[in-house]
């Protein structure tokens, strides 16, 4: 409230300017009235030093008594940068209310005023309304939907970073929603879905859908507009929430040579909806961008983008890769044998079943197709646009951090959010 109470102070300090300045004028006006025949320029003069030495004397004797008034000099004291005098008794009264109102402002202001239970419940609500809206509409040739991450990891012994250069890892995330297991197939829950909190699945037939953290090859999406490619594989596989905070958690290990290493959390960097799509004989991962609405240098550097798709095909564990590429053999996948019958020998295949990345170490191919997903996948893409602007305008009323905590079952101090508004953590 410091500028309520310096605003006050100026217009009480006006207004004692205003009724000292009244006063001035009264007293010139009188004299005016009895002011003299116009004198000579010599009589003029002496006027004018006769004058200026009153003045000198005035103020003097002003100084003099100012030092006599050890209560007015203490008033003076309580002076802002600007001079102004302290607030009259009615304009602190006022000055006092708008700090009381402000302070009970301070305590609801986070969340609109409402109560943190309201504000779970409504959490809750939104929560439900966006399950039922992934569910609602999926296009023939889509064979999952849900909400995407991206983060990633400081290298060790690194605590801030102010760059890509200081980056360890980035990651993608997938929380499947729905899933159709083939596309003559109707879609349903996803298997993270059916399984949740200990539930049995709805089908003893194998359902595709964990979720699945990806780490990116060379830290960073594939430029789409220049279509290159980046390697990428399954880092982790899973159904529980919980493993989320485990992975993305810092920790700090032993090593032979060094000692303790500290290897810091991992940072959030944006959050949207994707989708998987048949197009044209192979397969595009796309997404939409929610948080942040508009990407900053940040997002930039790892060519993240409003929206945008890539082709996306996955690697036959039992081909050779060329050297120094993809995962050594003991951290290969191990599909069950219906999934390795789909290669027929082949290195590469288009993701037929999204059930193909529910396996840690699982190989993926990334190749950069286009931003306009719309004009690139059609209904398809209109219908991840759709869904974005859905989820959009049901999370106006709450920080887009309350609702993705929500989501991933975290904590906030356990995933910095900085880099969602356009700074390095």
């Amino acid at each position: 409230m410091p500028q309520q109470k310096r605003k006050a102070s100026t217009i009480a300090s006006a207004k004692i300017a205003e009724d000292a300045g009244s006063g001035r004028k009264r007293k010139s006006d009188a004299k005016e009235e009895h002011h003299p025949p116009k004198e000579t320029d010599k009589s003029k003069g002496d006027a004018e030093t006769e004058q200026n030495i009153s003045d000198d004397k005035k103020e003097a004797s002003d100084n003099k008594r100012r030092k006599k008034q050890p209560v007015a000099q203490d008033v003076h004291e309580d002076k802002d940068a600007n001079g102004n005098e302290p607030p009259s008794e009615h304009d602190q009264m006022l000055i006092d209310e708008i700090d009381k109102d402000a302070e009970s402002h301070k305590t609801t202001e986070k969340h609109n005023g409402k109560s943190e239970q309201a504000v779970e419940k409504e959490i809750n609500k939104i929560q439900t309304e966006l399950k039922k809206e992934l569910e609602k509409k999926m296009a023939q040739n889509t064979i999952e939907k849900g909400h995407i991450c991206f983060f990633y990891r400081p290298k060790v012994g690194i605590e801030d970073v102010h760059n890509a250069g200081d980056i360890q890892r980035s990651y993608i995330l997938l929380i499947p929603y729905m899933v159709r297991p083939s596309e003559s197939e109707e879609p349903l829950l996803s298997y993270f879905q059916q399984v949740d909190d200990d539930k049995k699945p709805e089908s003893d037939k194998p359902i595709p859908g964990k979720i699945r953290i990806i780490t990116i090859g060379k830290k960073k999406l594939p430029e789409i507009k220049y279509h290159t490619r980046s390697w990428a594989y399954v880092d982790k596989a899973f159904t529980n929430l919980n493993e989320i905070k485990e992975f993305a958690s810092g920790r700090t290990y032993q090593t032979k040579t060094r000692g303790e290493r500290s290897l810091s959390s991992c940072r959030l960097l944006g959050r949207g909806v994707y989708s998987i799509v048949e197009h044209k004989g192979h397969t595009h991962l796309a997404y939409v961008l929610e948080f942040p609405e508009e990407q900053t240098e940040v997002q930039d550097d790892f060519n993240i983008k409003s929206e945008g798709s890539y082709v996306i095909s996955v690697k036959n564990p039992e081909t050779t890769n060329p050297p120094k590429t993809g995962l050594p053999d003991y951290e290969k996948v191990t599909y069950p044998t219906h999934l390795i019958e789909k290669f027929a020998g082949r290195r590469f295949l288009s993701l037929s079943t999204t059930e193909f990345m529910d396996y840690d170490g699982a190989e993926l191919l990334l190749i950069g197709a286009k931003e306009d997903i719309t004009e690139e996948l059609g209904e398809a893409g209109e219908e991840l646009e759709e869904l974005s602007d859905f989820e959009t305008k049901k999370i106006t009323s709450l920080t887009a951090e309350d609702v993705i905590f929500k989501e991933l079952n975290l904590e906030k101090e356990a995933l910095p959010t900085e880099p969602l508004h356009g700074l390095w953590k």
